[in-house]
């Protein structure tokens, strides 16, 4: 955090369960403490400062619900997607897993080397981040949760 410690992928490990899900929760936590939505900033941050732990702030009822929120916005805005956009919305998230992939890479050569990690200035933008209905990307759901 710009304003003192951050919490570190090890901190997180009793809820994430193994190392790449935790520098996940890390990334995530980076990206809502800097989002548009209030709660999802207080959460973000309280817990990177450490003031409280990821646990207590996915069972607080006020944080799931902009959580559930959130997703469920996600959800409708996918729903609302034309297959032209769609298409469009997987090209740029495929484009961003590859960066993302690229950067896990680069993380794991500079630990290898004891380079410090990056700053959330530095984190990729996300796929959401780009137009479309709602302002959202990502690739429309396929399998078991698709449309019904």
């Amino acid at each position: 955090m710009p304003d003192g410690r951050e919490v570190d992928q090890a901190e997180l490990l009793d809820v994430a369960k193994d190392e790449d899900r935790a520098r996940s929760l890390l990334r995530a936590l980076r990206t809502l403490s800097d989002g548009p939505d209030p709660k999802l900033r207080e959460m973000a941050r309280g817990v990177l400062r450490g003031d409280l732990t990821a646990q207590q702030a996915f069972t607080d009822p006020e944080y799931t619900a902009a959580l559930f929120a959130g997703a469920a916005k996600v959800r409708r805005a996918g729903e609302q997607r034309s297959d032209a956009e769609a298409r469009e919305a997987g090209e740029r998230f495929g484009e961003w897993q590859q960066a993302r992939r690229t950067e896990e890479e680069r993380e794991d050569q500079g630990e290898d080397e004891g380079t410090s990690r990056t700053t959330p200035e530095q984190q990729p933008t996300g796929p959401w981040r780009h137009s479309g209905p709602g302002a959202l990307g990502g690739s429309r759901p396929t399998g078991g949760f698709g449309h019904r």
